[in-house]
């Protein structure tokens, strides 16, 4: 008889393997939860940085616009006392209206100042990209604009240094230090504005995405006609003919000679915006004074009206605005990018962004809006966070490189073609890709058979290709 042995499977190597799996797996897991509270952390202190930066700019802009309003009471008294001394000139009125013209930039290039600490003091550090956009601006603004706008806001003496040469280094010194919270609303003198599709973060938007329907709804006939570049026609430049707020975080003032030409809203009278004058001032004005040129700072009406106008269709927005609070105007918009490394292997860094705004609030007795006559004065009180979606920060404002693409990608491109753009960024990839012919034409057939199809999702098309309310 032959015995025949089996040996029994070795299990010590597969239970080994399965120990190592279940341990890898529990590390991915721990690692993941890491990752996760670490991005739930940075996204909170993006938010509290990003929020505070808002309310500290908001809190200067409203500073500026009582110091101003102030301004202009004492400048009253001034051209009230000169009129009852029989003086036909107003030294004295000159000298508080420069100061106010100086108000006009320091003001706000204190709130970036401050928006810059807050953000810092929360967490968030400096942003080479928007350190960049701002210390290049404050280069164009020393090299440039002496030549582009030759009539200053105002003069220094002696000079130099030009209003143009303090602008400009307030701007690099500020860069100097760090940018963490970008303006989200800056307001160039010279920049590009207007319904140009090139100037819609949508057409992007539909072009990475292939977004047939959009075109169908909004750039149907571009898409069969178009055939290169040439077609495009020239970008609207807009160029500010006298400046007179800063182009950050500016608080929307214009300058007039005389009171008795104020535009005022609903009816107001001259008389009644001299007692309103007298109650500031403390005494009795007489009418002679409204009639007197002087600079007085005033709110400029296309920027001050209501606030109810930039609220979108479709906002989830409960009650109404207050009529005393319904103006749009000074506000701070900022957007904070910052990013978290995370520790799962594999895993990139996860970008984190948010956008906050907020705007300064007062009114006149009664209540009445701030701006009710026309006249700046001294009635702004407190602050508030707003919806980013009703704030003054423009439809693109709020995505990567779409300043820098704009000012300096699109001219070029306009004039010479695809040659000029610019390798790496987002914005001129999806033009390359415009330009071919192949890709216009497979929107077209898919067009053909599908455009039944296509429905409007809401909103007007040239807006920002999507809410701002995204983080």
């Amino acid at each position: 008889m032959t015995l025949v042995f089996h040996r029994r499977p070795a299990r010590r190597g597969q239970t080994l393997i399965y120990l190592l799996a279940i341990a890898v797996i529990a590390a991915l897991v721990v690692l993941w939860n890491f990752d996760l509270h670490k991005v739930l952390t940075v996204k909170l202190r993006a938010q509290t940085a990003g929020d505070a930066a808002a309310l500290a700019a908001a809190r200067w802009q409203g500073i500026t616009l009582n110091l101003i309003g102030h301004l202009n009471v004492l400048q009253a008294v001034a051209i009230n006392d000169g009129l009852a001394r029989g003086q036909t000139d107003f030294p004295e009125a000159e000298l508080i209206g420069e100061l106010a013209a100086r108000l006009c930039y320091v003001g706000p290039m204190t709130a970036l100042a401050a928006a810059q600490l807050a953000a810092k003091n929360n967490g968030i550090y400096n942003n080479p990209e928007f350190t960049m956009i701002v210390g290049s601006h404050g280069a164009r603004v020393i090299h440039d604009y002496p030549n582009d706008f030759p009539v200053q806001p105002y003069t220094n003496q002696p000079s130099p240094p030009t209003a143009w040469d303090n602008y400009g280094t307030m701007l690099q010194t500020l860069a100097a230090q760090g940018i963490a919270a970008l303006p989200e609303n800056m307001r160039f003198y010279v920049d590009y504005r207007g319904d140009h599709l090139l100037l819609n973060p949508s057409f992007y938007d539909a072009v990475a995405s292939s977004d047939w329907c959009w075109f169908y709804h909004h750039a149907y006939s571009l898409l069969q006609s178009y055939t290169s570049w040439r077609d495009w026609d020239p970008l609207p430049l807009i160029r500010e003919p006298q400046p007179v707020n800063s182009e950050f975080f500016g608080l929307g003032l214009m300058r007039i000679a005389r009171l008795d030409s104020l535009p005022m809203l609903g009816g107001g009278s001259t008389r009644a915006l001299l007692a309103l004058l007298e109650g500031f001032a403390g005494r009795p004005l007489t009418d002679a004074v409204a009639r007197v040129s002087a600079q007085w700072y005033a709110y400029e009406p296309a920027q001050w009206r209501p606030w109810t106008t930039l609220i979108p269709d479709g906002f989830p927005f409960r009650g109404t605005v207050k009529p005393e609070y319904d103006y749009v105007g000074a506000d701070a918009a900022v957007r904070i990018e910052t990013t978290t490394d995370r520790a799962t292997p594999g895993a990139a860094d996860r970008w984190v962004t948010w956008s906050a705004a907020a705007k300064p609030f007062g009114h006149l007795e009664g209540p009445e809006r701030p701006n009710r006559y026309g006249l700046v004065l001294p009635t702004f009180r407190e602050v508030r966070l707003i919806p980013v979606d009703t704030s003054t920060g423009p439809g693109g404002g709020t995505r990567p490189g779409w300043t820098i693409h704009i000012r300096e990608h699109l001219p070029p491109y306009v004039a010479q073609g695809l040659d000029a753009l610019v390798p790496g960024c987002w914005y001129c990839n999806q033009l390359r890709v415009w330009e071919m012919s192949s890709f216009r034409q497979a929107g077209l057939d898919w067009l053909v058979d599908n455009s039944h199809r296509c429905h409007v999702r809401g909103g007007p098309g040239r807006g920002s290709g999507g809410t701002r309310r995204g983080h």
